[in-house]
This record gives C-alpha cells, structure tokens and sequence, in this order.
C-alpha cells in the first residue's frame, strides 16, 4: 500500500511540471494529445500545392449525440520557424453534428509556409494542439 501511494505522490509531483503556452491569449486549458471523450481527430496533413500554397486538411469525428460547436485556429510558420501573420490565422468555428464525421481544409495566406500549428477549442478547452511538418 506504502508502495502505491509513494508512486502516486511521484506521478502527481511530476504533472505539475508539464507546462504548456496558450494559444494567442485565449483564456484555454491545453490538453495532451488531439480530441477529448467525444471529439476525436482522425488525421491531420499537410501539402504544398502546385501554386506554392501550403493546404492543411483536419479529419475528425464527433462520437456524442449531441451538435458541438468547435473553434479551430491554425498558425502557419515559415521556413526559420517565424510566424506568418495573417487574418486568416483568427479563430473560427466548425460544426460537429452528433456522431458524424467533420474536417477542416485551408489554405496558406503565403507561398512561404513551411509547417502550420493546429489549435481546436471547445468552449474554453483546448481538445488539439499539434504540429505538423509534412514537408
């Protein structure tokens, strides 16, 4: 018993230390991975299309039987890692009707994007905080 709460006093020490930035100012919970119990993301890509543009496709699926109102946001980087600034960068809304899948496609507001960071909320929780570098 000793031995069980000794691990548990060190799992819990430890999970203090994992720090994560909010996206821009919203007033956010980051959670570990991309979904929470009934948002799941399927897939995340990334391409540069012939014209230069950099294309971001967001697979996900909503398993509750309810509508959830999801907001996403995706930051694009160049090649250094500096932040392209963009409208288009601005949190935006993207319906999850219950039980059906739903997805995400943009493009990049410069020929210049190299990766792109994905952030989808609901409410005031961020369920996905991921990068991609598919190129």
């Amino acid at each position: 018993m000793k031995f069980l709460m000794a691990i548990a006093l060190v799992v819990f020490m430890f999970s203090g230390c994992n720090t994560q930035p909010n996206p821009n100012n919203a007033i956010a919970k980051v959670i570990e991975g991309c979904g929470n119990n009934d948002i799941i993301i399927t897939d995340i890509k990334g391409r540069k299309k012939s014209d230069g543009f950099m294309q971001a496709q967001v697979l996900g699926e909503n398993s509750s039987s309810s509508y959830q109102r999801l907001m996403y946001r995706i930051v694009w980087f160049d090649e250094n890692g500096f932040v392209i600034e963009s409208i288009l960068s601005k949190w935006k809304e993207v319906p999850a009707y219950a039980n059906q899948p739903f997805n995400i496609t943009t493009i990049s507001p410069s020929t210049k994007a190299k990766t792109f960071r994905l952030y989808i909320k609901k409410d005031k929780e961020v369920i996905c905080d991921k990068n991609y570098n598919g190129l």
